[in-house]
């Protein structure tokens, strides 16, 4: 995510790069990059953990029509557990809210929290990737595998969370 901000700063328009020179703004206005690419980095994995969960329904549809009804169900929990977890990271209180204007974060400890989203980004990216491969027709082995992965996902979201919760908690020590 460093990349993405760094990327934003450099796209700023001239207003935004003299409001960033102002005693004050700048702060303002680094929170608000934060907050930018935090937003689009949010949507983007739900984006991704949608367009898996579709790749899913596609193939429960494809398996039903063809008389394959062995381990739906499985494939089922797969396609719920993907819409609530991207559900979850869609509407969370995630990032670089007001929170981080009373509470000092310094770098290091956003750097902490980056490390999470990307390691976030690479297991969406797996799952998609197992999805992706599932065969013709519905292996328990292999929904069971995509079915873990999704899990595991949704405790690394779990664990981003309680990392969050403990650096607002703690503020920049």
């Amino acid at each position: 995510m460093n990349d993405g901000v760094q990327r934003a700063r450099e796209r700023r328009n001239a207003l935004e790069r003299l409001a960033a020179k102002i005693p004050g703004l700048r702060g303002y206005i680094e929170r608000e990059t934060r907050r930018e690419v935090d937003k689009l980095e949010r949507d983007w994995i739900a984006a991704r953990l949608d367009q898996a969960r579709s790749s899913v329904q596609r193939s429960i549809r494809e398996w039903s029509r063809s008389g394959n009804l062995d381990n739906l169900d499985l494939a089922s929990s797969v396609e719920k557990l993907l819409d609530r977890l991207a559900n979850r990271v869609r509407h969370t209180d995630y990032g670089y809210t007001g929170f981080f204007d009373a509470v000092k974060v310094s770098e290091p400890q956003l750097d902490k929290l980056y490390e999470f989203d990307l390691g976030l980004v690479e297991v969406v990216e797996g799952i998609a990737a197992r999805i992706d491969g599932l065969p013709g027709s519905p292996s328990e082995p292999a929904l069971r595998s995509v079915l873990e992965s999704v899990e595991a996902a949704d405790r690394t979201f779990d664990e981003r969370a309680t990392v969050f919760e403990d650096l607002t908690q703690r503020g920049d020590q």
